[in-house]
C-alpha cells in the first residue's frame, strides 16, 4: 500500500498553490480537479464525514465530536474505507484499480482545507500518510474569505428568488448554500482561528509532517521547495523549480499591509494572530 501525501491547511491559505506545486513535482493529485485544485472524489467524502457530524465547512469544531466518538469513527472507516477501495475511486485515479486507491503506486495525494478537520479519519486509513500543512496570516485568509462571501452571495440570492415562488412543491433545506460566518472580518477571522486551533491540535502528536508557511513560499521560493522536496524525497529538478518560481506572486505575502482598514483591524486582533504564531 502506498500512502498518499495531504494537504492540510485553512481555506485560502494557500492550499491550491502547493497543490499544483505537487502536481508539478510528479505528485499526482486527481483526475478529477477543480479549478482550485481539489479532487471532487474527496471533496465528496470529506463533505459526507462533515455531514455526519453535523459540522459544515465553516463550522468544523463540532467534528471533534464524532472523531473522538470510538463508535462513530468505527461506522466512518469502514465506510470511507468502502469507497476508497472501490471502483467509484477511478473517478480521482483515473483508472480501475482491484483494490482502488488502496493499489496506487508512484506519490499520490488530494488537497481539500477540510482535510485538518477531518485528519483523524484518514490518518486511521493510511497511517503512514505524508502530511503538508500550509498557514497564513489570518488577516490575509479572513479578508479573502470575506470577499470570496461577497461574490458569491449575488448568485446565492439569486437562487434563492427562483426557488422561493416554488416553495410549495419543491422542498430545499439549503435554498441559501454559502455560509454567513465569512461574511464579515470578526466572523471569517474566528473561522480562521477555530479550525487552525484544531489542525494544531491533531498535528501535535504526529512527528510526520511538514510544515510550510505560505508567506515563506513566496518570499523564498527555492528553500521552501527544497525542504518539501526533502521531507517527500523528491528530486529537484531546475526547470520544475523555474517553472514552479513562475508562478509565484511573492506581493501576496503580507497583503493585508496594504491596505490601512486591514492594517488596523490586525492590530486590534493582535491576540488572536500571536495565538497562532503571527504578529499584527
Amino acid at each position: 500500500m502506498n500512502s498518499p501525501v495531504v494537504v492540510v491547511g485553512m481555506h485560502r491559505s494557500g492550499t491550491s498553490l502547493v497543490s499544483r506545486i505537487l502536481d508539478q513535482s510528479g505528485v499526482m493529485m486527481g483526475k478529477d480537479l477543480q479549478e482550485d485544485h481539489e479532487s471532487l472524489f474527496f471533496i465528496g467524502l470529506n463533505e459526507w464525514i462533515y455531514e455526519n457530524a453535523g459540522a459544515s465547512w465553516e463550522r468544523p469544531a463540532i467534528l471533534s465530536e464524532l472523531t473522538e466518538n470510538e463508535l462513530a469513527m468505527e461506522a466512518v472507516n469502514e465506510y470511507v474505507s468502502k469507497r476508497v477501495s472501490s471502483r467509484g475511486s477511478k473517478a480521482y485515479s483515473g483508472r480501475y484499480l482491484k483494490k482502488g486507491l488502496f493499489d496506487m503506486e508512484g506519490k499520490w495525494g488530494w488537497k481539500d482545507p477540510r482535510n485538518g478537520p477531518a485528519l483523524p479519519v484518514w490518518k486511521s486509513i493510511w497511517p503512514e500518510m505524508k502530511i503538508v500543512h500550509v498557514t497564513r496570516h489570518g488577516v490575509d485568509v479572513a479578508s479573502s474569505l470575506k470577499t470570496r462571501n461577497a461574490s458569491h452571495w449575488e448568485g446565492d440570492v439569486s437562487r434563492f428568488r427562483k426557488w422561493l415562488p416554488t416553495y410549495s412543491w419543491r422542498s430545499s433545506r439549503a435554498p441559501i448554500m454559502r455560509g454567513q460566518r465569512s461574511s464579515t472580518m470578526e466572523g471569517a477571522l474566528g473561522f480562521w482561528s477555530e479550525q487552525v486551533e484544531m489542525e494544531k491540535g491533531m498535528l501535535s502528536d504526529i512527528e510526520d509532517k511538514h510544515s510550510i508557511r505560505y508567506e515563506d513560499l513566496l518570499s523564498d521560493p527555492k528553500e521552501a521547495l527544497s525542504k518539501l522536496y526533502e521531507y517527500l524525497s523528491i528530486e529537484a529538478e531546475p526547470q520544475t523549480i523555474s517553472s514552479i518560481e513562475g508562478m509565484i506572486d511573492p506581493t501576496r505575502a503580507f497583503a493585508y499591509r496594504k491596505n490601512p482598514e486591514l492594517t488596523e483591524f490586525s492590530s486590534s486582533n493582535s491576540d488572536i494572530l500571536a495565538r497562532h504564531g503571527y504578529s499584527a
